[in-house]
């Protein structure tokens, strides 16, 4: 049965002064592509504001583009949080998911104990510290709830390491995390659906190329994610080397990590591939990852004959089968919430 049209809610993060991100312009054409009417919701840093722009829409779903709030990665989990407590539906994981996988030394307890294989690590909360095997150097280093690589270091020994962990702690207020580099391929793995059938897209690699200097290791750190596209720049490819018995465990891997953190409607999975083992560890597990045309989750759907409208429309579907809409019955409108104001 087709999805009836909805007035949908783009909710995206975007501070005073500043430009759109791009990809609430692509969302809104592709739910207007859709037969949906697209409402821009525009959140800084007022909860206030953000449930009576969410009241006053009168929109069927929220889309929540929101990474973060007020200027805090962290706050990602608090925009559901809200949305949750004010009845509102949204697609993406809920708090419960978000705050499972914001927690990366949480995230990699939980994979561990459901046998997924991340590399070995240790975490720093200031005062003491715990080990998970015996660690080699090199370390990344970063963040426990860090995004987009914010605080992200590779360090040699352990003065460096004393010393970024004791940054972190001071510019960020958090525990740090440190894990064993695996020197191997950089492998994305986009999911999508409910969380008792998700749909693994194919594989997107991080190609660092021929031309990436032998002196710099092959991290997808800030420069590499933020910096200008150069002829020498990593880009994202389609692999068409990998075994099927590979590309079968990374998938297996990436689906126990979608329902083990209780995740909904799409994610992105990271994966290092070993070049001595040719084992694929897990690194990081994205929620609600940008979704951007060219992005990683995009260009998996595409390979799979799915546009980014047609994906857009998919996450739409799935959400709004698990709230009910779209089946001829309309939802009310919402009250303002006192409670919330």
């Amino acid at each position: 049965m087709a999805l009836s049209p909805l007035r949908i809610a783009v909710l995206h993060y975007q501070p005073k002064d500043e430009q759109p991100d791009p990809v609430m312009e692509q969302v809104s054409a592709a739910l207007e592509e859709a037969g949906h009417t697209s409402v821009p919701l525009r959140v800084d840093e007022s909860v206030s504001d953000l449930v009576r722009q969410v009241s006053r829409c009168g929109a069927d779903l929220v889309f929540n583009l929101c990474e973060s709030f007020a200027e805090d990665y962290r706050l990602e989990v608090n925009v559901a949080a809200v949305l949750e407590l004010a009845r509102v539906p949204f697609t993406g994981s809920g708090t419960a998911g978000l705050l499972l996988a914001q927690d990366k030394i949480l995230t990699k307890q939980l994979l561990q104990f459901h046998g997924v294989l991340t590399p070995r690590f240790a975490s720093f909360d200031g005062s003491s510290f715990q080990t998970n095997g015996d660690l080699s150097f090199p370390l990344i280093v970063k963040p426990a709830r860090s995004d987009a690589s914010m605080g992200l270091g590779v360090e040699k020994d352990m003065e460096g390491l004393a010393r970024r962990v004791k940054k972190i702690h001071e510019e960020y207020n958090d525990e740090a995390l440190a894990e064993e580099f695996i020197e191997g391929r950089e492998i994305y793995v986009g999911v999508l659906g409910e969380h008792s059938r998700p749909e693994v897209l194919p594989v997107v690699e991080l190609d660092f190329g021929r031309k990436w200097s032998r002196k710099r290791m092959k991290i997808a750190d800030r420069e590499v994610k933020f910096g200008p596209d150069t002829p020498g720049s990593p880009q994202l490819v389609l692999p068409r080397d990998l075994s099927d018995e590979l590309r079968g465990r990374i998938e297996r891997a990436a689906v126990t990590a979608f329902r083990a953190l209780k995740l909904r409607d799409y994610a992105r999975i990271d994966f290092r591939v070993s070049s001595v083992t040719n084992e694929p560890y897990l690194l990081e597990v994205n929620p609600n990852p940008y979704l951007e045309a060219k992005c990683e989750v995009a260009l998996g759907a595409r390979e799979t004959g799915l546009s980014y409208p047609a994906l857009i429309q998919r996450i739409v579907e799935v959400a709004a089968r698990r709230h009910g809409l779209g089946r001829g019955t309309a939802r009310p409108a919402l009250a303002e919430s006192p409670a919330l104001m």
